[in-house]
């Protein structure tokens, strides 16, 4: 039986309505989590959650109004605070860090009404792309068992694919969110930087992390990202669901590095798909998108080193060889370079932002290979068509756009920064044209 995400709008109306209980909710995913053997949960709070769901299902009793994710079921990544839990980040050094406060998505997450059933694994302290862990174990894709569901945010994404909860929450700080939804056939956003605070995120380079959300579909994502937003997101929810009309879209001709045939394959028939229904695809030249990934590791290299100065120290065991490289990489950069790269990033960013004067969003592949077994070579390339809107800090999508040999891949748009809700009128059209599933 092929992987199934659950509908978010049609979960909350039922719940909101009492057509379906809380409890029956949360606790159908519940044991789904339990049968499951993906490996897609460091933690599951199974008392907590139904304590919660049945003050949820009497305060519907009593008539009081309904937040707008009431009742929900979500997974949070293991990189956010939450009162009371070990909050480790995938990390073995951090086993015992247990926060007095939820951060700041989590508990605008409760307010809404959601459920919070557990926390999803990640690839160790986030600086990873497949959610192979030392310490937690792999995650297994849904889609194929023995392969990688991608990272950081594997978890999640593995999570919200299988149907083991309708959303997730994830971090992004150069492709975390969208990877892993790509390679499991689900939506996956980063939304402009500032967007969603990250105070209470164990971070990996404060400068290019991104609080970002994963679900089933475009409008899914959008009453997530709207409640995650607070203020500054009113009118998302709707614009995810009012497809935008004949967008006009920038193809990104000059990536710098080709896709897998497959993939290659799926994004132009994709293209096609598009034309027909009658959007306007253009060729855009990007000078310097193939330059994004050095930039990003010059820039988050000795970010991680300076916040996790003291993980150098850690026990041997507590903290994976593959990560100890990477901080003594980049508390060893130079300065200068360091410097340099900011430089150069914000020239990216700026022609980034100049090639959406003549379109509405850009288009590319999300990744350009599917899920691999683990243990597979060059994990790195699965970042290169996603690290650059870390960098220039604009809003980013990844929908399905159809399977490679079985497994899926991820189309990619790009808006404005600042710009999200005409992203997400626009992915909603893409997502409407293509019916991937």
């Amino acid at each position: 039986m092929e992987p199934s995400a659950q509908n978010i709008g049609a979960l909350v109306e039922a719940l909101a309505s009492g057509k379906l209980g809380v409890r029956d909710h949360v606790l159908g995913c519940l044991e789904r989590i339990e049968r499951s053997d993906l490996n897609a949960f460091v933690a599951v709070h199974r008392e907590r959650s139904l304590a919660r769901a049945d003050a949820l299902d009497e305060e519907r009793r009593a008539g009081r109004a309904p937040g707008p994710l009431f009742g929900l079921a979500m997974g949070i990544k293991d990189n956010f605070d939450e009162e009371g839990m070990v909050s480790a980040a995938g990390c073995r050094a951090l086993r015992h860090r247990v926060p007095a406060s939820d951060a700041e998505a989590v508990r605008r997450l409760r307010e809404a009404g959601a459920v919070i059933v557990g926390r999803t694994a990640m690839h160790e302290l986030a600086d990873g792309v497949t959610s192979e862990n030392s310490w937690t174990g792999p995650v297994h894709n849904p889609w194929r068992m023995g392969h990688h569901p991608g990272g950081s945010s594997g978890g999640s994404a593995a999570a919200v694919a299988a149907g083991l909860v309708p959303g997730a929450l994830g971090t992004d700080t150069g492709g975390s969110v969208r990877i892993p939804a790509s390679l499991c056939g689900v939506v996956g956003m980063k939304p402009s930087a500032g967007l969603i605070p990250t105070a209470g995120v164990v971070p990996l380079s404060p400068s290019l992390d991104h609080v970002g959300a994963i679900a089933g579909d475009v409008a899914g994502i959008g009453r997530l990202i709207e409640v995650l937003a607070g203020g500054q997101g009113a009118g998302l929810a709707r614009a995810a669901g009012v497809p935008a009309r004949a967008p006009r879209l920038g193809v990104i001709t000059d990536l710098g590095f080709a896709p897998d045939g497959g993939v290659g394959a799926l994004f132009d028939d994709a293209c096609r798909k598009l034309r027909d229904a009658g959007q306007s695809l253009v060729e855009v030249r990007m000078e310097g998108f193939d330059k994004a990934l050095p930039i990003m590791a010059s820039i988050y290299g000795p970010e991680m080193a300076r916040v996790h100065a003291a993980l150098l120290h850690a026990a041997e065991g507590d903290v994976s060889r593959s990560l100890r490289a990477d901080l003594e990489r980049g508390r060893a950069l130079a300065p200068e370079k360091h410097e340099r790269a900011r430089e150069r990033a914000g020239a990216l960013a700026r022609a980034l932002e100049a090639a959406l004067d003549s379109v509405d969003a850009l288009l590319l592949p999300t990744t350009p290979h599917p899920a691999r077994p683990f243990g597979s070579p060059d994990p790195h390339s699965y970042l290169f068509y996603t690290c650059p809107f870390n960098l220039s800090g604009q809003p980013a999508i990844s929908l399905p756009m159809g399977r490679v040999d079985g497994l899926p891949a991820g189309l990619q748009l790009a808006g404005r920064r600042g710009g999200d809700a005409t992203l997400l009128g626009i992915a909603a059209a893409v997502e409407r044209v293509l019916s991937v599933r």
